[in-house]
């Protein structure tokens, strides 16, 4: 199973450079304060604690739902690049 380090992803800045930003944090407040999922609230505790994901078909939908949801265009592109 893959894994993903969302402390970790690639932000590419308006003039091209590339900003590394811990998006866990973020993440896993959006969806802590927002979710009615216990099961995504579950997930939020846990990214939270620890921002290596395992890339299962649920946890990538709810990181690409609350990403598309909640996060300017900027993160969901660097998200999508990760997650690929």
């Amino acid at each position: 199973m893959k894994t993903i380090d969302l402390s970790k992803i690639q932000i590419t800045a308006l003039d091209g450079t590339i900003q590394e930003h811990d998006f866990s944090k973020d993440l896993a407040q959006a969806i802590f304060q927002n979710t009615q999922l216990i099961s995504e609230h579950n997930f939020a505790i846990e990214l939270f604690k620890n921002p290596i994901v395992e890339l299962t078909t649920e946890n990538e939908g709810i990181i690409v739902s609350y990403t598309e949801r909640y996060f300017k265009a900027f993160v969901q592109i660097a998200i999508k690049k990760l997650i690929s």
